[in-house]
């Protein structure tokens, strides 16, 4: 886990897990925005956390469970000071061996936050302990990490009458289509390819992730490339225009327009709001 942040380099293994109560004494709250190459859960079990996931704001409290997609951008933006729970990482190849491709379209499509029941909730907990020991054994058995992780997440799904429903093609096609903008927003932001890629006619296209994340796939494209601006504002050395250009808009007005558009801060605002949130 190449982009996990160095005060949890103590772990080496494709799954890891961190207690709440005891990391978050030592995170500076809000952490900055990051895209992380790996998948996370965090299950509060008392008092209460917010996350921003892409360009949402995302209240967890307390028995509930908040999945966070690899190549999201994110940032933890508040924990209350009594916060207890966990937060378990896995890589993605990990998370295509325990489930499958209909579950991760359930799990991943909305970011929404999962309500479970107190009896659950401490069946979980016992769950991540169990996972926490094994993981920070001098030698840990991955299988038996792979195990209890796959039991936990077949709890959470058992848990939740969201995840038991259906499962339309929008929201498949809303999946796929984050998917591919994650991966290829910086060379292709016309909707024709991802259509093409999705075989689908744009209009098709169109109708789908409307209906199901109420944005167009302009929109979306537009969001996901001005969130990674964002990350790249955070790198003092660079100017907004080098920024605008590594993200191929040939027009760094544009850039800056479009992003006051979606973020109500011209580039320059938004890099000095960083500064003093860092100097903060």
């Amino acid at each position: 886990m190449s982009e996990m942040s160095t005060d949890f380099a103590t772990l080496k293994t494709p799954v890891q897990i961190h207690s709440i109560e005891k990391t978050s004494g030592f995170i500076k709250v809000p952490t900055p925005l990051h895209r992380p190459e790996y998948n996370f859960i965090v299950h509060i079990t008392k008092g209460n956390a917010k996350q921003q996931v892409d360009a949402n704001l995302i209240s967890i409290k307390e028995n509930e469970i908040l999945f966070v997609r690899q190549g999201n951008v994110t940032s933890l933006k508040e924990v209350s000071p009594d916060a207890a729970g966990h937060m378990i990482l896995f890589e993605d190849q990990t998370l295509n061996q325990l489930l499958s491709k209909q579950e991760l379209i359930k799990l991943f499509s909305a970011n929404t936050v999962i309500h479970l029941s107190e009896e659950n909730s401490v069946w979980l907990t016992s769950l991540f302990e169990l996972l926490s020991v094994e993981i920070y054994d001098p030698s840990p058995n991955l299988g038996i990490c792979y195990s209890l992780l796959q039991a936990g997440l077949q709890k959470i799904f058992t848990s939740s009458k969201e995840l038991n429903k259906g499962i339309n093609r929008s929201a498949e096609i809303t999946f796929n289509f984050k998917e591919l903008v994650y991966k290829h927003y910086l060379k292709h932001k016309s909707i024709l390819f991802y259509a093409d890629e999705l075989s689908v006619s744009e209009n098709y296209l169109h109708r789908c992730i409307k209906e199901t994340i109420g944005e167009s796939p302009k929109e979306w494209i537009s969001k996901v490339c001005i969130l990674q601006s964002q990350l790249l504002l955070q790198d003092l050395t660079k100017s907004i225009s080098e920024i605008a250009f590594e993200l191929n808009y040939g027009d760094p007005s544009y850039f800056g327009r479009l992003f006051k558009k979606i973020t109500g801060l011209t580039p320059s605002e938004y890099r000095i709001a960083f500064m003093q949130d860092l100097s903060g």
